[in-house]
């Protein structure tokens, strides 16, 4: 395989890491004193080099493109966030979004800003960085981020409530080579009983143009809109789950669309329904696949509103795996790096608790079930309690010898921090209050008010949560502890840990957050419901 000069310069200095690292750590292994637990690191120490020196090296292939955090939780595990670490949640900068009307149920209601999912996803093309957001102005965004200044917008039919994917087509002509997968609501002028609701698109990144558009068509489900992010699979192959609970594999080439009605349609490789029979009359219609698919191999995992997980075997494109959680499932699946899954749930249709679950997808319903972490029944607005947001894992962003966490929002008002492995010894009752499980050792429970947006963690070992109480940003302080000490958390080498939450600011504009933040070289970009998207740092 020919390598590009830019690849080159990567491998060279990968490889001169991969002398550099071991002899580092064999002189930090032999001190005798104990190493110094700090906000910033191994792990972020050496990301912040390989990026520094990457990003010094020569621009040798100025047409390259990195497509940076290109989908919802930036990856396909869903759990990357950014790079960088943040030092404070100060006003920067903002971007005007906007507003526009969009009807629920017949009513006319004013949008404004962006919320969820609305997690900007950030490009390198050409030298420049830029950001693609969809907003609630119908409007589909990308940004120069050195200028702040629009390049482009494309015009929906209706808001846009979810986040955007990009991925390449090699195959394409140059201007249309990166692509933007983006989804919304089905319509202002559209119903459930309209021909055609193509509330699903792919746009050019490079021009803005449209290259094709999904007919998200009727179910039993009552949405025919698009939350979901996405997924490439490579060997030319797209992954979308639409509001009417069925689950697409796309052919990648724009060169396979075809013409269908006044425009373009992706060529359909299978369709999978995301839903069973005896789901209709228990969920009434609310059969809403607004999650995201996440991967594990040649496995895709995906929420779907019927209250079932699904794995979906990628070679042979049919369900394999089956899980019911009950609840209203809106958040996406995480994957931590032992392949277990994360997993959130409303408080709706079901008789106990929402909150998170974690699986073992190499185990059958209901034996699957590592722990359970219920959360309160507190209403707020429309939600009963649970968690609507999705988990963030440190996996990416952890020293390898630390414990691995999780995180998450809740309606009850609660940003909760607990570890991925450790349970407490106790067990709690399941959403159906029919089984017993396993319960998680949370580290923190803090107060940051209702959210329904997924908390990211960063570099430099912080954690930022967003609600309708603002924006917070945390330090995790980490402390050698005794192995006997009931509140420690064993790290990857025999070491264990005490671990402190301390909240280092709190940004409210006076607005809701209901999206996901980003956060790129430090600066934490993230949408509010007050027309604005803000660049805190």
């Amino acid at each position: 395989m020919a390598l590009t000069r830019r690849q080159l310069t990567r491998y060279t200095v990968f490889l001169g890491l991969a002398a550099w690292l071991p002899a580092q750590l064999r002189s930090s292994q032999s001190s005798k004193t104990p190493p110094l637990v700090t906000p910033s690191s191994l792990s972020d120490s050496l990301t912040r080099q390989i990026n520094q020196i990457l990003n010094q090296s020569p621009q040798l292939e100025p047409d390259e493109t990195q497509l940076l955090v290109p989908t919802y939780l930036g990856n396909d595990q869903r759990r990357y966030y950014g790079r960088g670490t943040p030092a404070a949640l100060t006003l920067q900068d903002r971007f005007y979004l906007g507003s526009s009307i969009s009807r629920v149920g017949g009513t006319a209601y004013s949008w404004s800003g962006a919320g969820w999912t609305g997690q900007p996803t950030l490009v390198r093309d050409r030298g420049r960085l830029y950001l693609i957001i969809g907003a609630y102005n119908q409007q589909l965004r990308k940004i120069d981020l050195e200028t702040q200044e629009e390049v482009w917008s494309y015009q929906f039919d209706d808001i846009l409530k979810g986040t955007a994917t990009l991925y390449r087509d090699e195959t394409a002509s140059d201007d249309n080579r990166i692509v933007i997968l983006q989804g919304s609501r089905l319509g202002v002028n559209k119903s459930l009983s309209s021909a055609v609701v193509p509330s699903f698109r792919a746009i050019s990144f490079r021009t803005g143009q449209e290259l094709w558009r999904l007919n998200i068509r009727k179910t039993d489900s009552y949405s025919r809109d698009n939350d979901s992010s996405a997924i490439y699979l490579g060997q030319q192959t797209l992954f979308n789950a639409g509001e009417n609970s069925i689950g697409y594999f796309i052919n990648s080439r724009i060169a396979s669309r075809r013409p269908d009605h006044s425009f373009f349609a992706p060529d359909i490789d299978k369709e999978l329904q995301l839903y069973e029979a005896e789901d209709i009359a228990l969920y009434r219609g609310n059969l809403v696949a607004e999650s995201s698919p996440a991967r594990w191999g040649d496995r895709l995992y995906l929420a779907s509103g019927g209250g079932r997980i699904y794995g979906i075997d990628i070679n042979q494109r049919t369900i394999v795996w089956r899980f019911r959680s009950g609840g209203d499932l809106n958040g996406t699946i995480s994957i931590a790096q032992d392949g277990k899954l994360f997993s959130t749930l409303d408080r709706e249709h079901i008789p106990g608790q929402g909150g998170v679950y974690k699986l073992d997808p190499s185990q059958p319903d209901p034996d699957c079930v590592d722990w359970f972490l219920p959360t309160r029944n507190i209403p707020f607005a429309d939600w009963q309690g649970g968690i609507t947001g999705s988990v963030a894992l440190n996996d990416e962003y952890r020293a390898p010898d630390t414990p691995p966490l999780f995180a998450t929002n809740a309606i009850d008002g609660y940003l909760y921090l607990g570890s991925q492995t450790q349970v407490t010894g106790e067990t709690v009752p399941g959403p159906f209050q029919q089984r017993q499980y396993h319960t998680p050792m949370i580290i923190a429970k803090e107060p940051v008010g209702p959210s329904i947006s997924t908390p990211i963690f960063t570099d430099g070992n912080r954690l930022i949560s967003a609600g309708y109480n603002g924006v917070y940003l945390f330090q995790l302080n980490y402390s050698l502890a005794s192995a006997n000490d009931p509140l420690a958390l064993p790290g990857g080498r025999g070491q264990f840990y005490r671990i402190r939450l301390e909240k280092l600011d709190h940004f409210n504009s006076g607005g809701a957050f209901e999206s996901t933040p980003v956060v790129w070289e430090g600066s934490v970009y993230i949408c509010s419901r007050d027309g604005w998207m803000y660049r805190l740092g």
